[in-house]
């Protein structure tokens, strides 16, 4: 295999294991899918080892310098399409349905494809917390009031942004909000149940993909990953509960300032 085919390789496995990394993948799936694209240079000896922050991947041809790669993964989100179109990519590069020139070009493009206008996210968020409240029981006036309080969610976002860069502080804040601005609707309208507002309002913000990949890292016996991201959610739980407690009780404090 010449030079430039084994780069190309080793490049396209560290491409997809980056894609899947960024998007809340299993360390697992990681790992996997960046060892079977590696096996496809014939006799070359492939290692690849990932954590929740970053990849290590080495390829070592018979009578070559070993190729080496280190990728740090910053900022990781949630996106299950990706994760799926990579898989697909690597399915058919293994299969040989698609050439490596082809499958390096396909993961460029899901790298590049636009994600959607923020707006749109904002707008599904809003309508989600609403319909959360006819999960657990709500009324019309929970329905309603539930988009006024996911507004207020949206709009700290939108003035945390820049300015706050740590997550845990986010979610203390935008649950904070959530929990004020919903006791006090809910002190206008008394038809209105607080309770399931604010929970349909949270539900967003609960990590439960990172618990499943969590749960998965485990049993899969990646220790390390498993760990570190059930600390994670733990620690996005801790921020949620902080805030909302905090805003119930500035709540009722101001509630008894007024009162007297």
């Amino acid at each position: 295999m010449s030079d430039m085919n084994k780069g190309l390789y080793f490049d396209t496995a560290m491409l997809a294991g980056e894609i899947e990394l960024c998007s809340g993948s299993e360390i697992y799936r990681v790992e996997d899918t960046m060892q079977r694209i590696l096996s496809l240079t014939g006799n070359g000896q492939a290692e690849v080892y990932a954590t929740t922050t970053g990849i290590i991947a080495t390829l070592q041809m018979e009578g070559e310098e070993p190729l080496t790669g280190v990728k740090r993964i910053a900022v990781r989100s949630n996106n299950l399409n990706r994760i799926y179109q990579v898989n697909e990519v690597s399915r058919k590069l293994c299969d040989g349905r698609m050439t490596i020139e082809e499958a390096a070009a396909a993961l460029r493009a899901i790298q590049n494809a636009k994600a959607y206008p923020k707006w749109v996210i904002q707008l599904c968020l809003i309508l989600s917390v609403m319909g959360f409240t006819t999960l657990f029981g709500g009324n019309g006036y929970d329905f309603l009031l539930a988009g006024v309080a996911a507004g207020v969610m949206v709009l700290l976002d939108l003035l945390m942004e820049g300015r706050i860069y740590i997550d845990f502080m986010k979610d203390v804040v935008k649950t904070m909000g959530i929990a004020m601005v919903t006791m006090w609707i809910c002190r206008l309208c008394h038809q209105a149940h607080s309770g399931v507002i604010i929970i349909s309002a949270l539900m967003p913000l609960v990590p439960g993909i990172p618990i499943t990949n969590a749960i998965r890292d485990t049993l899969q016996g990646d220790y390390m990953s498993g760990v570190a991201r059930m600390l994670e959610s733990l620690v996005v739980a801790i921020g949620i509960a902080v805030g909302a407690g905090a805003g119930l009780g500035v709540y009722h404090l101001m509630e008894g300032w007024l009162l007297l």
